[in-house]
Formats: C-alpha cells, structure tokens, sequence
C-alpha cells in the first residue's frame, strides 16, 4: 500500500512583474498553507497530541516553482519534518497528468508515502484521472490537498483509476469547519467534502 498527498501550491502573486515560474506567494497564500498544514498533521499525520491514521511521508516532492517550493518548505517547517525530505523536481512544473503518473511511477519504493506540490491544470487533471470515482468536480483551488491510498506495494505499478479518497481539504473547507480556530483567506469552495464515503 502506498499513500500520495497532492497539493496545490498556495495562491501566488500576479503583480510582482516576475516570470511565471518565479512568481511569489501572497499574502493569503503565505495563511493558507501552514494553516493547510496544521489540519493535514491534526487529521491524518498525526502531531504531539495526535496519532497519525497515515504514515509519515518519507519525501515531500516539489516543482521547482518558486509558489510551489514555497508552499512545500513552509509545510515541511509547519509540520516539523527534516528540511532534506523535500525534492525539488523540474518536471513538475506545469506539468499534464500523463506526465505527473510517469514521474510517480519512478518513486523509490522505500517511500511509503510522498507529498507532491504541483499546479493546475494538470494537478487536478490527474487525481481525476487516479481515483475509482472523480469526486473532485471543480479543479482544485490554491492550497487544497488530496489524500489516496494507492492499492499497491510498488509505486511503479500506479495507474489510473485504482486510487482511494481517503481525505480532502481547502482552506475554505477548514475555515467552515473552525470558523473561530483558523483564519484563513477566502479561497474556492470545495468541490467535494472532506473524505467522501467510496
């Protein structure tokens, strides 16, 4: 069994006069991605308070994107995993789902579960395209994350259409659910709620 929790960067900065690839976070995106981390390490990876119902991701791999590496290192810090577990990885960016499979495929075996920071349109396109059912509708908005267990022992055996739901979460989603725990910036609803029943 294998688990992959896929991120969206959080939400970047159109004005800074940067290429794509450099653009920053803003100000919501720099809220919304620790509070994003705080409810993934609460719910499913477990915190000093919490047992973790997931294992600890031996590698959290990201596009070289400055919104998205961004987004990874503040996450990593967030939930106090070692700095040298994240990996920065060119063909992530921008990347389409047949691409993002073939990158994932080559995962080390020894990772039992890997966090993948990456962008629309192919991010969604390609969880989409990894669960038995799509109950993901809308794409994906900035910071949200999707959590599958993957049914097999080798990471090279993924495919399409094999992948559990096991969670799913939006920045919108936590600040409806802990309307006075965690401020967060407005962001998209959510396409689905938080671990739909397969």
């Amino acid at each position: 069994m294998k688990y992959l929790t896929v991120i969206r960067h959080a939400k970047s900065d159109w004005s800074t006069g940067v290429s794509d690839h450099e653009r920053p976070l803003n100000e919501r995106g720099l809220r919304n991605a620790p509070v994003v981390a705080r409810f993934l390490g609460r719910t499913y990876l477990g915190t000093n308070e919490t047992p973790a119902l997931l294992p600890r991701p031996e590698r959290l791999v990201t596009s070289t994107a400055m919104r998205a590496k961004t987004t990874a290192r503040i996450m990593q810090e967030e939930l106090g995993y070692n700095p040298g577990i994240v990996v920065e990885e060119s063909r992530v960016y921008l990347a389409e789902a047949k691409a993002l499979l073939a990158i994932v495929r080559e995962f080390d075996d020894a990772w039992s579960h890997v966090m993948l920071f990456g962008h629309n349109d192919g991010l969604s396109d390609f969880v989409r395209k990894l669960l038995q059912r799509d109950h993901l509708g809308k794409s994906m908005p900035t910071c949200a994350a999707a959590l599958l267990e993957i049914p097999w022992p080798s990471w090279a055996a993924v495919d399409w259409n094999e992948a559990r739901l096991v969670g799913y979460v939006t920045p919108r989603l936590i600040e409806k659910r802990f309307p006075e725990s965690e401020r967060v910036g407005e962001d998209s609803k959510p396409a689905v709620d938080e671990s739909p029943s397969q």
